[in-house]
């Protein structure tokens, strides 16, 4: 029982960083591609109807590709079987052969669009409009970092901070987005041990930099101010200021501070993975 729980829980530390990172990927894929790149794809489909009505000859089978490419209805065809698709009945629909012309140029205009949303899916046009997503996220990123574009961020952040709803929403998650994506979030310089929060009990600090200037001035001692990280999600924690005597420099990075934090102090620097083999195969 000792064995299986020991190699167990070795196969999930082996296994969960992987898993993770693929779900946070395909999490990442997913919100872009619904929120954005969904909505290019949908814009490519009406371009592509205004520029020409409906696909090439040969492009979509109006006979198969709705029915293998289309959005499934609770409906099946009484001769086939097969399920029926939205866009099936969209492109085979009875209005077409109306003698009203303002009907049937409407389904018309209807069954070209359905075809060009059938050669989308069949073609897999929508990783063309995620690939435009992306695309768009970097030219803004690269607009946000000239002088226009960050004036014109902070006008429309000192508009969104005025709205009663938003002002109390917005604030709290950029600053969690700016913690984790931010290229330079927050100017940690080292990793320290502190008596928080009391004295005997040791902390680990991040050191922020300077301290207020009236605290400052308020103290005789030279002060510092430092960002003391929970455990285990470290983007939530506590800022103090401290005499920087009474804060020991520690021997480890920033990532290591983490890790050690994030781990509940299992990882430390020079055994980075917990249960790790010694030289001469044993645990240590």
């Amino acid at each position: 029982m000792d064995d299986f729980r020991r190699f167990f829980l070795r196969g999930l530390t082996a296994l969960v960083p992987t898993l993770l990172t693929i779900a946070i990927l395909v999490w990442a894929y997913k919100l872009i591609n619904e929120n954005v790149g969904a909505t290019i794809t949908k814009g490519l489909v009406s371009l592509c109807t205004w520029i020409s009505d409906e696909p090439a000859v040969g492009v979509v089978d109006e006979g198969e590709d709705p029915l293998k490419y289309g959005t499934p209805i609770d409906q099946w065809d009484v001769i086939t079987g097969r399920r029926l698709t939205i866009e099936h009945k969209v492109i085979h629909h009875p209005a077409l052969a109306s003698s009203n012309s303002d009907i049937a140029a409407e389904a018309r205009k209807a069954r070209n669009r359905a075809l060009w949303l059938i050669a989308a899916q069949k073609y897999r046009l929508h990783l063309l409009g995620f690939l435009i997503a992306i695309i768009l996220v970097y030219f803004t990123g690269f607009f946000l970092a000239s002088f226009i574009g960050r004036a014109s961020w902070r006008a429309a952040e000192g508009v969104l901070r005025k709205i009663p709803l938003i002002k109390t929403i917005y604030p709290n998650i950029k600053q969690v987005t700016d913690f984790l994506l931010a290229e330079r979030s927050v100017g940690f310089s080292g990793v320290v041990a502190v008596q928080y929060p009391r004295k005997g009990i040791w902390s680990l600090g991040l050191s922020t930099g300077d301290p207020m200037k009236a605290v400052q001035d308020a103290s005789e001692d030279e002060m510092i101010t430092l960002f003391i990280p929970s455990s285990p999600t470290p983007i939530t924690g506590y800022v103090i200021q401290v005499p920087r005597k009474d804060v020991i420099i520690l021997d480890m990075s920033i990532d290591d501070g983490l890790r050690f934090t994030i781990s509940g102090g299992v990882i430390k620097p020079g055994q980075m993975i917990p249960g790790s083999l010694s030289s001469d195969g044993e645990d240590k």
